[in-house]
């Protein structure tokens, strides 16, 4: 179904057309002159538009070029007397992006209309997939037979098709665990497998988007909402519909923000920056963290409501400590594929190797492991990737003492993250995006990390 407006000043015809599109289970509003169209159109938000090129206070061009010129794109399709088809000709010139002659012919018109809606369709989803582009990902493969891991395997089950196949329907999921543990790739897997695989998966990481840009890109903005909105432009909410919307690093969404997002959550509708209008919101949404949203709460960092609202289905996803030889069943799988990436021999783990990547705590989890292992996929060169490709030799168990506990345990976890990054940086030579990497989180999280510890010596 979609909002068409209907142009025209001609009663009889304006029945006709609504009547047709009706039929096909579309939402039509019908006005008669320039001026009700342009007041129309910031009310419906059209998905289609059906002008007449001769109206009682202006020309269907000039109304053309006003909608244009607002950022509005939406399709098109004007209505031209027959003998008018140069009047056609420079209307499509104009922005329009179909024409039909009069006396207007029903079935042509069902036609038109709808191979103009899915064109639109479709465009929507080839801006989809170029800004979200970075984030593909090949099929999702789950794998590891631990029970902590099939436990959270379990849980996911549970969601993906809850009984209803509406995505603003499905309960809202949020999965929690360390920084490397698969929070995309389970979001990926309970979309991929229910019944909203057919449509958009789209990824937003709340903590690399600028804080002036991610209200934007989450909720779309209207012309002239700000200094850059030369356009209007649909926000992620918007052109994911009928799919699931990933909310990683909730946690660093901004506080101005977490307000906005509740609203859309508990109404299920949303505006664009700048707008006047509400948008409905059909979408699921699947939020990740791996902070202790809890303490933020309680630190006043992140809203009690919200967080609620969040957890309606938690999962947690453990570390790769906790998951005993399913680390050796995916370094077998991140080995095939990395093999095969580089061109290199298909390899097989020694034994030494074996050991090695069972008893290393791999604070990065699975993410770590797939670094490894490409590092020791380049250096084997006779189909064996033993334990001095891995890198990680004399990391086994624990090596810090008692007394190297107890200074940990006589400061307090704030103190710990500040001295962590101090280090991360020192290490990193004061490069924020090589610091990020050895700490495990974004750049941007970073960032603020950095912004509120300065904040905190002042």
């Amino acid at each position: 179904m979609a909002n068409i407006l209907i142009v025209d000043d001609e009663a009889s015809l304006l029945r006709s057309l609504k009547l047709q599109l009706s039929r096909l289970g579309h939402e039509c509003r019908a006005v008669e002159t320039v001026a009700a169209a342009m007041e129309e159109i910031g009310a419906l938000a059209p998905e289609l538009a059906i002008v007449d090129i001769r109206l009682p206070d202006g020309n269907g061009l000039d109304l053309i070029r006003h909608i244009r010129a607002d950022g509005h794109t939406f399709p098109i399709v004007v209505l031209t007397a027959f003998g008018s088809i140069p009047n056609a000709v420079t209307a499509m010139r104009e922005g329009t992006n179909d024409y039909i002659e009069k006396p207007v012919d029903l079935e042509q018109l069902s036609f038109i209309v709808e191979r103009n809606l899915e064109t639109e369709r479709l465009r929507g989803r080839i801006e989809l997939y170029e800004r979200t582009l970075p984030d593909k990902r090949s099929a999702v493969e789950m794998i590891g037979k631990s029970e902590a891991f099939r436990r959270a395997l379990d849980l996911a089950g549970l969601v993906i098709s809850p009984g209803v196949t509406t995505a603003a329907e499905m309960p809202t999921v949020l999965l929690t665990g360390e920084t490397g543990t698969g929070k995309d790739l389970f979001a990926r897997h309970i979309h991929s497998t229910g019944p909203l695989a057919p449509h958009p998966f789209v990824h937003v990481d709340c903590a690399s988007l600028p804080r002036e840009l991610i209200e934007s890109e989450l909720f779309g903005h209207e012309r002239g909402a700000f200094t850059d909105a030369k356009s209007t432009k649909k926000g992620l909410l918007e052109i994911s519909s009928g799919g699931t919307v990933f909310l990683n690093e909730i946690a660093e969404l901004p506080t101005e923000l977490q307000s906005k997002l509740l609203t859309t959550l508990e109404a299920k509708s949303f505006r664009r920056v700048g707008g006047t209008r509400d948008m409905p919101m059909n979408a699921r949404i699947i939020a990740a963290t791996n902070a202790e949203l809890v303490e933020r709460v309680r630190d006043k960092r992140f809203r009690e409501d919200l967080y609620y609202r969040l957890k309606v289905f938690t999962i947690h996803l453990p570390p790769l400590r906790e998951r005993g030889d399913d680390v050796i069943l995916m370094a077998e799988h991140f080995v095939r594929k990395l093999c095969k990436k580089y061109r290199k021999p298909a390899a097989q783990l020694s034994q030494e190797a074996r050991r090695l990547l069972v008893g290393y705590r791999w604070p990065g989890n699975v993410r770590e492991l797939l670094h490894v292992l490409e590092r020791a996929a380049l250096l084997q060169e006779d189909g064996v990737i033993g334990a001095e490709h891995l890198g990680i030799a004399g990391t086994v168990g624990s090596s810090t003492t008692d007394d190297q506990a107890q200074g940990l345990l006589d400061c307090t976890l704030p103190e710990l993250e500040r001295r962590a990054i101090l280090t991360a940086m020192k290490r990193a030579g004061g490069n924020v995006s090589k610091a990020a990497r050895l700490l495990g989180i974004s750049r941007g999280a970073l960032r603020r990390r950095l912004e509120s510890a300065s904040n905190e010596q002042q």
